[in-house]
């Protein structure tokens, strides 16, 4: 089948899986502690509670948007890479080469950073005409029956570059995903920090960490930051898991924009995603946490006083 039909990728592929397993862990985070309690009473014998539990939701639910974010990249990545021979983009997203890992961090960081390489990038069509690589992501003119006005391109093409680019830039910052998924070395050290005014003996300023998490980075020597080779961090992050289901939503509606128009190539069964006018950088600023980073520096010379 593989060979035979490799265009069943299009038909058989759950790009709906994060979006569902979401949609679960946020209600779950929503309801009552005490439903956590399992029939058979395993959490409380094993020693857990409710409060680990309620956590570790909002963990996985935060960490479902990387895990859906990396198979973002990997999908697009393998398309651009097939472009006419799009059938066989299960076999290229399958196929990984030496130093393939680091050159799609790379890719990642770039397209982060502010890199139009995709959005300039154009596909050459058989009648001499070019489009836009977006434009092709999403609408696969190898599908002649549809007719798509020049509005809704652009309007479409927007989106799909909006959704990129902040997905790119969560996902170029992976410390604290790479902290999670490689032993879980994400921890959670504070319920809130207070910035104490002494002279009026009152806190000035209050930081909300109940949904926030700590990992350790070994950052590069930075002089002008005061960060010298060997010191260590500690950075506590913010999360805020209303924001995290909507980059999920996004991408899920990405994913299905570029798999159904292919799905209808291949088996007639597909679809056109309407791409809507809607804000999705004030959206996701209005829904960011509070309390983006934290981060403590723990210098060098600080570390051998401690030995």
């Amino acid at each position: 089948m593989i060979f035979e039909k490799p265009e069943i990728f299009y038909k058989e592929f759950p790009y709906k899986y994060w979006l569902y397993k979401a949609e679960m862990l946020y209600k779950m985070i929503g309801d009552d502690k005490k439903a956590f309690h399992d029939k058979d009473g395993n959490l409380e014998a094993l020693g857990g509670n409710e409060k680990e539990f309620h956590l570790m939701l909002k963990y996985e639910l935060h960490f479902t948007y990387y895990h859906q974010a990396e198979a973002l990249f990997e999908l697009i990545f393998a398309l651009e890479k097939v472009i006419s021979e799009s059938k066989y983009v299960w076999l290229e997203m399958s196929n990984f080469k030496p130093g393939d890992m680091k050159r799609f961090a790379k890719k990642v960081s770039r397209l982060a950073e502010g890199s139009n390489e995709l959005k300039a990038k154009k596909i050459s069509l058989t009648d001499g005409s070019e489009i836009s690589f977006y434009e092709w992501l999403i609408f696969d003119v190898f599908v002649p029956e549809i007719e798509i006005d020049k509005d809704r391109i652009d309007l479409s093409t927007e989106k799909v570059n909006d959704i990129i680019k902040f997905t790119a830039k969560d996902l170029s910052e992976k410390n604290e995903y790479n902290a999670f998924k490689h032993g879980m070395r994400v921890l959670h050290l504070f319920s809130n920090f207070s910035i104490k005014d002494q002279e009026r003996n009152k806190f000035a300023v209050n930081f909300d960490l109940t949904n926030s998490f700590t990992h350790i980075i070994f950052p590069k020597g930075d002089e002008e930051k005061g960060i010298k080779k060997g010191d260590v961090q500690a950075v506590t992050k913010g999360y805020n898991p209303k924001q995290d289901l909507l980059k999920i939503k996004l991408i899920t509606f990405l994913m299905g924009a570029i798999i159904e128009i292919r799905k209808n190539r291949f088996f007639g069964k597909g679809k056109v995603v309407e791409f809507l006018e809607y804000d999705i950088s004030k959206k996701l600023y209005d829904l960011r946490s509070k309390t983006d980073h934290i981060t403590f520096t723990l210098h060098t010379e600080s570390r051998k006083d401690d030995k």
